[in-house]
């Protein structure tokens, strides 16, 4: 678990990166747009794998717990604890998610923007 640890901190490292990079970018620039979300959403992909274990061993621990004996409530805390990279995931994915949307919305403005420019000409 430790070494899908790691992996994952560097993905997520990649995945920051790319988003800085595409703070920085020309709205105006599609190849690179293009080129970005492409890497962006291939490391998403690579990030929910590892949350659907993360998910499957927070959920063991709280059937586990539950069936010692404690309130859900608590067995919920418990898994928080022994498996912190699901809320981390979560939260993140997210965020990375609505950063895709954002790409988006810029190539589909560059793609209309084209279809206008061709238009009037």
């Amino acid at each position: 678990m430790e070494q899908n640890f790691i992996i994952m901190n560097e993905v997520l490292n990649q995945i920051a990166t790319i988003i800085e990079q595409y703070n920085n970018t020309d709205i105006m620039n599609g190849k690179k747009l293009n080129k970005q979300l492409k890497e962006l959403t291939a490391r998403l992909y690579y990030i929910e794998t590892l949350r659907t274990k993360a998910h499957q061993d927070y959920e063991a621990v709280i059937h586990n717990k539950v069936a010692e004996g404690f309130s859900v409530a608590r067995a919920t805390n418990e898994a928080n604890v022994d498996v912190p990279e699901m809320y981390k995931l979560r939260r993140l994915l997210e965020s990375g998610y609505r950063v895709c949307d954002a790409m988006r919305t810029n190539i589909s403005f560059l793609k209309s923007e084209i279809h206008n420019v061709e238009k009037n000409y």
